[in-house]
């Protein structure tokens, strides 16, 4: 979970709890994110938004974008929008434990958007679904991700 950890290392860095929603800041970046193009343009604990150019090195042999690509996509949106709200509910850091990803339309160029949103945030454990479309608004993928709530590091 490289893009989530480089969000919480950004997040603590900088004494951010949640960056406003109307600016993104234009340092805000984790390095497995930036690998495969991911792009926040909404961050706030009740939710997350992204998008992504899909690009010829995240195709897979038969030139549709690859699985793995939307399993980070959905990884990265939940664990970035749960560190989040975990900020600003007594702070720690979060681990996935369970990431499922269903894959519903294939495609192998344009743009890709995916949007977080809860479905449980509890002291030890967070619940978050992930929906991924393309730029006609279909949904390509969607996938929800568990996520263990870890003690703020002393």
């Amino acid at each position: 979970m490289p893009g989530a950890v480089g969000a919480a290392r950004w997040c603590r860095h900088r004494n951010v709890s949640v960056p406003p929603q109307s600016s993104i800041p234009p340092d805000f970046s984790a390095p497995f994110d930036d690998e495969i193009g991911l792009r926040y343009t909404e961050l706030g604990p009740d939710g997350v938004r992204a998008e992504l150019e899909v690009s010829p090195k995240l195709l897979q042999p038969m030139g549709l974008v690859h699985g793995g690509v939307y399993c980070s996509m959905v990884e990265s949106l939940a664990s970035v929008a749960a560190h989040l709200w975990l900020a600003e509910h007594g702070g720690g850091d979060v681990v996935g434990v369970n990431n499922n990803t269903d894959f519903l339309r294939s495609i192998g160029s344009g743009k890709v958007f995916g949007a977080a949103e809860p479905i449980h945030r509890g002291r030890r454990q967070q619940l978050w679904s992930v929906t991924i479309t393309d730029s006609d608004d279909r949904v390509i993928a969607r996938g929800q991700v568990r996520l263990q709530n870890l003690e703020p590091r002393g």
